[in-house]
């Protein structure tokens, strides 16, 4: 199925995809608004890791204390998030939680259709996508700490490791960023894009973790309820499954 069959279901309201190799089209000024209060963003991370996370009581940065039991990143790309410099900061990527801003992420379907991907680690790909959970939050929840302060939310077009991808650390360029990844090519920037969140996401602001199927649900349940968290489980198929588009390659 192409993508604008797809986009016709998942991103209605937005304006028709660019050509591949077309210039980009201007943004008329009456072209659909990312409404920021309410956008989602989307952490991915493997059932086993649930105890280290619920112990700590937060989604942790990597140099805040993240202790996966099964790491997602590929070693040479952990190395390198911990050395690259977010610019206009003193922060390296190491110090944030990153989070999608779409569940049709690109890195997210390289493990939903099992496809090596640099940035991954080869294990990740080869498990069972209902193997993995999703802490879903929000915009509003990630930045009620401080977002005035320059690199507290940060939002990159690309990987935030990747040399030349746009950073925006100012909220008002963070701002104007998601509305152009949201505005442009029928929303597709964001399936590339990566939020990141200053040191940590307490568990308080995830608004719910969604799950493949029920018995997924219930040892998440069961997990949370032996920690004392208190946090909604939702089963969302679709999430878990690949797009039509990878599917029908």
């Amino acid at each position: 199925m192409p993508r604008s069959a797809r986009s016709t279901t998942t991103r209605s309201g937005r304006p028709p995809a660019r050509v591949p190799g077309a210039s980009r089209p201007a943004i008329a000024s009456d072209a659909p608004r990312l409404d920021l209060k309410a956008m989602r963003i989307y952490h991915v991370t493997h059932i086993d890791n649930l105890p280290p996370i619920l112990d700590a009581g937060a989604l942790l940065a990597d140099a805040a204390g993240a202790a996966p039991v099964v790491d997602l990143a590929a070693p040479h790309a952990r190395e390198y998030r911990r050395t690259a410099a977010i610019a206009d900061t003193d922060a390296v990527v190491a110090d944030y939680v990153p989070f999608l801003l779409t569940t049709d992420a690109h890195v997210w379907e390289a493990v939903r259709t099992a496809t090596p991907d640099p940035r991954l680690h080869d294990d990740a790909v080869k498990r069972a996508p209902s193997d993995f959970v999703i802490f879903v939050s929000s915009l509003a929840s990630a930045q009620a700490g401080d977002p005035e302060t320059p690199g507290t939310i940060v939002v990159s077009e690309a990987d935030a490791a990747v040399a030349g991808a746009t950073v925006a650390t100012e909220w008002s360029d963070v701002q104007r960023l998601l509305q152009r990844l949201y505005r442009e090519d029928d929303g597709s920037g964001l399936d590339g894009a990566e939020l990141l969140v200053r040191e940590c996401l307490p568990l308080d602001s995830v608004a719910l973790i969604a799950v493949a199927n029920d018995p997924v649900r219930d040892r998440v349940r069961a997990a949370l309820a032996g920690a004392g968290v208190r946090a909604r489980v939702a089963v969302y198929p679709p999430w878990f499954q690949p797009t039509a588009d990878a599917a029908a390659e």
